[in-house]
């Protein structure tokens, strides 16, 4: 059985710092080891035994210029000798005789019980300890104060590659790799130097030449004056950890890139609904809209349409569209996503089985689509545009027609007047007369029956500020033409009515034109149109006022007479506007009337109620 010297003193840093001071001597009297080296150089006489031993009978060993030979112990004497064990300061001998042994443990057992290191606490002999270094599963090596190897154990023979007999007398730096940065070893040498601990990563080789990562730890072991006398190491591979980290790492890094480079609007939230995490879309936002956290916003935009957001049950949600506006006025639009995740409770306790810690997390999606609505809107509204514009021809043509057939009514009504007074000077005239008043009566028939019949419509939910808004949108290029002022002022919560969409729409548009006609007659400079909505109990309220040329008491009445037309310049209205609107108004059991007191121009209320009758559809 071959092996490599093996010191007592390195064993020190596991559980022999109690034993006493001595020193073990084969039977010629010559030092196999000590407990400590001396405090002072050794004796020429023991520093000769112990050399005359290693050179003459096991010089494959040692190469006693390395090391002093009075920290050294030759474990594997021949098979057949004496030995004895003197104390510092006695002169007890005892002599022994050694026997073979199979194992690296057993070779110390008779020379520790000799020493009297047998026991280094009640239970637990050296021998227990020398075999649970030998079978650690971590590799551990001990090495002088200059790194060269006195010992390792299984664990660093299989990392490594090297046999005891091939690593011991070699220096530690066998192992390193010149990847390794050098100032990573001089740090390494500065700590261990200095008495303290290192521990660290270092990139090692082994005999086949293969690179591995270890995890390293180097303590320094001390002596009773606390000088270093011996370095421990121990060190695992953790490649295949190392490995699975950097492809988490990997992962993440592409995960995190996906997701800062996703066009959509990513945000994660915990229970609290506090911001965790939150993508390059959400910050660019966040940056739009300054001081107000955009997720707010989204939030308080679902509750009305989830209300199971704030519950304690959660359903994920798909493509669900609000609306709000943003902090510089403009409207918003986005489609929302959300999906509940639970959060789980991560504590130690939990480790074999993780229980939920009663909150969710809520990764919301969010889609801009403020662009895609607006071209939406827009082409909602040029559908409006013509809609509106071939009800205004419809509308023109029955004024028009109606207009006619009443200037025609009334010279006819003269002749049938005439027809029924007792006969005169003039009767030769009457079959004439009877013959006109009939053709005149078959062509008024004849227009009647050409007036286009008015679209009713049918009644349903009308959102008053929508409709303004919408008239406001279509009238935009003609009031900024005619540098008209809009000041726009709707009720904030305004409850839908029940009412002919189409009728209505007609019927503000009725009033918003003759605004803009006042507005451009008084020929004002500064020309200022104020449209506000407001609720009112079970009704709502809109006003519309401008400070265009006004209307004379006298004619408020008036005005809503058919075909009364009070407009200085030719435009070519007939004088049906507004009773048009109070017939629509009155279908909707409303009223219209114009503020008497005030001095500016012009006021029209218009009152509706939420719950109207369809009885008198239009």
């Amino acid at each position: 059985m071959q092996g490599a010297c093996q010191p007592l003193q390195a064993l020190r840093g596991v559980g022999l710092r109690r034993i006493l001071r001595g020193g073990v001597c084969d039977k010629e009297g010559g030092l196999l080891g000590l407990r400590q080296p001396f405090s002072t150089a050794p004796t020429t006489v023991e520093t000769q035994n112990l050399a005359s031993l290693h050179t003459s009978t096991h010089a494959h060993l040692h190469n006693l210029r390395t090391y002093h030979p009075a920290q050294r112990i030759n474990p594997f004497p021949p098979t057949r000798w004496h030995a004895y064990c003197s104390a510092i300061n006695t002169a007890t001998v005892e002599t022994v005789m050694h026997k073979p042994s199979t194992s690296f443990a057993e070779h110390y057992a008779d020379i520790s019980r000799i020493a009297g290191f047998e026991h280094v606490t009640p239970g637990l002999s050296l021998q227990a300890i020398l075999e649970t270094v030998e079978q650690a599963p971590v590799a551990i090596s001990i090495t002088d104060t200059r790194a060269n190897i006195l010992y390792v154990n299984s664990a660093f023979e299989e990392l490594t590659g090297y046999s005891r007999d091939e690593i011991c007398g070699q220096n530690e730096s066998v192992l390193s790799c010149k990847t390794t940065p050098l100032e990573l070893y001089r740090t390494l040498w500065r700590t261990i130097q200095s008495g303290k601990e290192w521990r660290g990563t270092l990139i090692n080789r082994n005999k086949a030449g293969d690179r591995y990562l270890a995890e390293v730890t180097i303590a320094p072991v001390l002596d009773a004056q606390r000088n270093i006398t011996n370095f421990l190491g121990m060190h695992r591979d953790i490649s295949v950890i190392h490995n699975l980290e950097q492809q988490l790492k990997h992962q993440k890094i592409l995960s995190d890139t996906i997701f800062d480079l996703a066009p959509a609007i990513v945000v994660l939230l915990d229970s609290n609904r506090n911001i965790l995490m939150d993508n390059k879309a959400y910050k660019r936002l966040k940056v739009e809209f300054g001081t107000i956290e955009p997720v707010h916003l989204f939030l308080d935009a679902l509750k009305d349409r989830l209300p199971s957001l704030d519950g304690e049950t959660f359903d994920n949600f798909h493509d669900v569209q609000v609306r709000f506006d943003a902090p510089n006025g403009n409207e918003c639009w986005f489609t929302l996503s959300g999906i509940h995740v639970e959060e789980l409770d991560d504590a130690a306790k939990n480790y074999f089985a993780l229980t939920n810690s009663g909150g969710h997390y809520l990764l919301l999606v969010a889609t801009d689509i403020t662009t895609r609505k607006a071209e939406l809107e827009r082409a909602r509204i040029q559908h409006l545009k013509v809609q509106m514009a071939e009800q205004e021809l419809t509308s023109s043509v029955r004024e028009t027609l109606a207009g006619a057939i009443f200037q025609l009514e009334t010279p006819l009504n003269v002749i049938q007047a005439a027809l029924v007074m007792p006969p005169s000077s003039t009767e030769a005239l009457y079959p004439v007369l009877q013959q006109v008043l009939e053709s005149s009566y078959r062509a008024i028939n004849a227009m009647r029956m050409a007036i286009p019949r008015a679209e009713h419509g049918t009644y349903s939910l009308v959102n008053i500020n929508q409709v303004l808004k919408d008239l406001l949108i279509i009238a935009t290029d003609r009031m900024l033409s005619e540098g008209v002022v809009v000041d726009w002022r709707p009720e904030p919560v305004l409850p839908a009515i029940m009412g002919n969409e189409a009728s209505l729409r007609r019927m503000f548009n009725y009033l918003l034109d003759n605004a803009l006609l006042a507005l451009h007659e008084a020929g004002r400079v500064y020309r200022e149109l104020r449209i506000h909505t407001r609720l009112h109990g079970d009704s709502l309220s809109v006003e519309i006022t401008d400070n265009g040329i006004g209307i004379p008491p006298a004619l408020r009445l008036k005005v809503f007479e058919p075909f009364h037309s009070g407009w200085k310049r030719g435009n070519g209205n007939v004088g049906m506007g507004l009773c048009m609107a109070q017939e629509i108004v009155n279908n909707h059991s409303g009223s219209i009337s114009i503020d008497p007191d005030y001095p500016n121009g012009c006021r029209i209320h218009v009152n509706l109620p939420l719950k109207a009758s369809n009885g008198g559809m239009e």
